[in-house]
């Protein structure tokens, strides 16, 4: 286990890290209002791995949450959803569109995570990776409450969160905003050019994605607490923006989603008939000429390529 790291960015907000894979982080949000509410519960061993340290640090105890508020239904911000509730009885409230991912692993893998080895024609490595994701998904947990875009939150001492649906990463990715204090918590909701060195936003619905960043842009946010160390080429690396950053890092990551989607639009055009993988190798160039890309032994980017041009090139079908 590496250290665990957590800070105060509010009054009434700590912001908790955790790892977990091969170089997986993802960050947690802890609200402090009449009772004790998370955002995200990471993997499965978060709770106890990094959750509990923390909360000691501040004289809490997992038992102490009431309440888990996930971004979304994907492993890594709710695979610790179980282990959280089994530890705690918090109450479990997400976006109505991912509770079936969150409730059912084995769905969540095949809708989302399965591609990334059949496009590249790997499938031989489906079963380890089964493996390896139910050992981050599960247990999973039961959705207490069905979140739908719009509704209010009232976690008491003034801590009002507003559900603001940005799908793109998945169809019920959200944003939580405190529309008073001007801090957004956004998941994965707007990704930059991803998490990973060299890689790409995992961005399965590209329309939805566009139209997600232009909903927060048009927002007053002065705070941003993304849910990964995003990359973009114009703020630096962090897990949370503030001020002027929050505009110039959403306008970074729309830049970037456009880049990638003119790339492949281009290389499929000038290749009429040609198969996704000679069209995504080739707009994998183009992505080079203006973006920092590491490719894989399949000539693409290493994370997140393979299905953010599928889902591209889904969409120009």
């Amino acid at each position: 286990m590496q250290p665990h790291n957590e800070f105060r960015i509010h009054p009434q907000v700590v912001q908790i890290g955790c790892y977990w894979g091969e170089g997986g982080h993802t960050e947690l949000y802890l609200l402090e209002g009449d009772g004790l509410a998370i955002i995200d519960a990471g993997v499965s061993d978060t709770p106890a791995q990094y959750i509990a340290p923390a909360l000691e640090a501040y004289g809490r105890k997992l038992e102490d949450i009431d309440l888990l508020l996930n971004t979304h239904g994907h492993h890594d911000h709710a695979g610790g959803d179980g282990a959280l509730v089994a530890a705690s009885g918090a109450k479990v409230w997400m976006h109505e569109a991912d509770v079936r991912i969150a409730e059912d692993p084995g769905y969540q893998f095949d809708t989302y995570f399965a591609n990334r080895h059949i496009l590249i024609g790997r499938s031989d490595r489906l079963p380890a990776a089964r493996v390896a994701f139910a050992k981050n998904a599960t247990p999973p947990a039961k959705v207490d409450r069905k979140l739908v875009d719009g509704e209010v939150l009232d976690l008491g001492k003034g801590i009002r969160l507003r559900v603001v649906n940005t799908p793109g990463h998945t169809w019920g990715s959200v944003c939580f905003c405190w529309e008073s204090e001007g801090i957004a918590f956004s998941g994965d909701g707007v990704m930059g050019q991803g998490s990973r060195l060299g890689g790409f936003p995992l961005v399965y619905f590209p329309d939805e994605y566009r139209r997600s960043i232009d909903t927060l842009l048009a927002m007053d946010i002065r705070t941003l607490g993304l849910g990964h160390h995003y990359r973009t080429q114009v703020v630096p690396t962090d897990s949370i923006h503030y001020g002027p950053s929050v505009k110039k890092f959403l306008r970074g990551s729309r830049e970037i989603f456009d880049t990638i989607g003119d790339a492949l639009q281009r290389a499929a055009a000038a290749r009429p008939g040609a198969t996704f993988h000679e069209v995504a190798r080739a707009a994998t160039d183009l992505v080079g000429e203006r973006l920092p890309i590491r490719k894989g032994e399949d000539g693409l980017p290493v994370a997140g390529s393979v299905e953010s041009f599928y889902a591209f090139w889904q969409q120009r079908k």
